[in-house]
């Protein structure tokens, strides 16, 4: 009798597994005990496949931070950290990883930690970091810039709001023999407000976002949450967020 190979073993595991989360979703009943399934399907499929074939592939990730003179390109701190990804539908957690925004590339380590490897971004679905999760938006209705990389959603309510982190390589040119590179970063905010996305990067943004209340009583709920403007933009509009899904209670 001939053995299953390990890709028919692995269609066999994936269909298993979608199969189990689409029961899981299907019937609010059997919820709990189908994620358990769930949960133990994809325990088994680890177990079976490691080290993890499905998920180390890719090409190697060749490190050029040690030649920029300014700024670093990686999301959050300059270091592989333990996280998760979300790569062709499974969840694999525990993996050293970082995220270059730069080339928007997710780097991992090898499972022997001896180089870096570039996962192939379109078998991408999200990642995340320390309780902050990745994704990226798909909606053709979205501008261009959101759907380019993975943003986080950093509240959801009435409104959802997201965060678009951003970095970008530059050349400083000194001179023929001198050219410096530096890292530029910056962060956009976008809400999402019946199905229509708006930039919300200016208290102009916010006024027209919010057209069905009084322009004065978001400024007065700003002034009154004693933040500023220029540097705790982020709460300001999470905290607008909030009183908007207040008042149209």
């Amino acid at each position: 009798m001939r053995l299953p190979n390990v890709c028919h073993l692995t269609f066999l595991f994936l269909s298993t597994l979608t199969a189990v989360r689409m029961e899981a979703q299907s019937s609010l009943k059997d919820s709990t005990i189908s994620e358990s399934a769930y949960a133990d399907a994809l325990r088994q499929y680890h177990a079976y496949v490691a080290p993890e074939v499905g998920l180390y592939r890719g090409i190697q990730y060749v490190d050029y931070a040690f030649t920029v003179q300014q700024g670093q390109p990686f999301l959050g701190p300059n270091s592989i950290r333990d996280g998760s990804v979300w790569y062709r539908g499974i969840q694999y957690d525990h993996v050293q990883m970082a995220y270059d925004l730069v080339k928007k590339q997710l780097v991992i380590l090898d499972p022997f930690a001896i180089y870096k490897i570039s996962l192939y971004m379109d078998l991408v679905d999200s990642f995340a970091f320390d309780s902050h999760v990745y994704f990226r938006i798909r909606d053709s209705l979205a501008p261009s810039s959101l759907r380019s990389g993975y943003c986080e959603r950093i509240y959801q309510g009435r409104l959802v709001l997201l965060k678009k982190e951003r970095k970008s390589l530059n050349e400083n040119f000194i001179s023929f023999s001198n050219v410096r590179l530096y890292i530029d970063s910056t962060i956009s905010y976008y809400a999402i407000k019946d199905g229509g996305y708006y930039s919300v990067n200016t208290k102009r943004g916010i006024f027209d976002l919010l057209k069905d209340r009084r322009r004065s009583d978001i400024k007065r709920v700003m002034r009154k949450s004693d933040l500023q403007w220029s540097t705790d933009k982020e709460q300001l509009i999470k905290l607008v967020a909030a009183w908007y899904d207040g008042v149209n209670h």
